[in-house]
């Protein structure tokens, strides 16, 4: 499966399930892995995303 979905979207001050996210993953019955990468302005998350993800294009960069 190549599709990248945010779990957890902010809105108006609050961090909430996204719907779209929760759609995608009821359809998956195989085992799911989710990765998490935090860390200071633009120092690389995104490249580490896409990387790991196997895409150019999954994540924004910059």
């Amino acid at each position: 499966m190549d599709l990248t979905v945010c779990l957890i979207k902010e809105t108006d001050g609050l961090l909430q399930v996204n719907p779209e996210a929760i759609e995608v993953l009821s359809k998956i019955s195989q085992p799911v892995v989710v990765v998490s990468i935090v860390g200071l302005l633009r120092t690389g998350k995104s490249y580490l995303m896409n990387k790991l993800a196997g895409s150019q294009n999954g994540f924004a960069v910059g």
